[in-house]
């Protein structure tokens, strides 16, 4: 499987005081695009790999939780790795770390969003955790209309 690095400020192992993995999924619909609105950031639908868990595994749950449709690993096909080093990433409570993000993305078609087989933690449920078929041409636009001012993470998201 093919990994993509972004380290734009050099940073070595040995600068790195975090490191989070997570699954994200590219569904598609035609030339629409599944997005998740959380907190005032759009990101792909998935989430982190909790521990003890495989990718593969956290992949089918977060489906399973955010859109309510179980999906088999039939249905996804990984499409690569992103390792993502980021220096001084915010985290609460008005701290920063250097972070590795390690994001394993795939691919699926979609299948709906069955409302009543959601299973979203209450933070997502408080922060207005969403989704809507998007066209891929309106991305860009989609971006712009949050605020930047609303995360402070919002940087390091849009990249990743």
């Amino acid at each position: 499987m093919r990994t993509i690095t972004i380290n734009e400020d050099g940073l070595k192992t040995k600068d790195i005081e975090i490191v989070g993995s997570k699954v994200r999924a590219v569904i598609l619909e035609g030339s629409q695009l599944l997005v998740a609105n959380y907190g005032g950031v759009y990101l792909l639908p998935g989430g982190s790999i909790d521990k003890g868990e495989s990718k593969e595994e956290a992949i089918v749950r977060e489906l399973r939780e955010e859109t309510g449709i179980k999906y088999s690993l039939k249905e996804l096909e990984e499409l690569f790795t992103l390792k993502y080093y980021q220096k001084q990433y915010p985290l609460r409570h008005d701290t920063t770390k250097n972070r590795l993000s390690i994001t394993h993305f795939y691919l699926a078609n979609y299948k709906g969003i069955n409302q009543y087989n959601l299973n979203r933690t209450a933070k997502e449920v408080r922060d207005g955790f969403d989704l809507r078929l998007v066209n891929i041409n309106d991305i860009d636009s989609l971006i712009q209309e949050v605020p930047s001012n609303h995360n402070p993470r919002k940087p390091f998201l849009i990249e990743n």
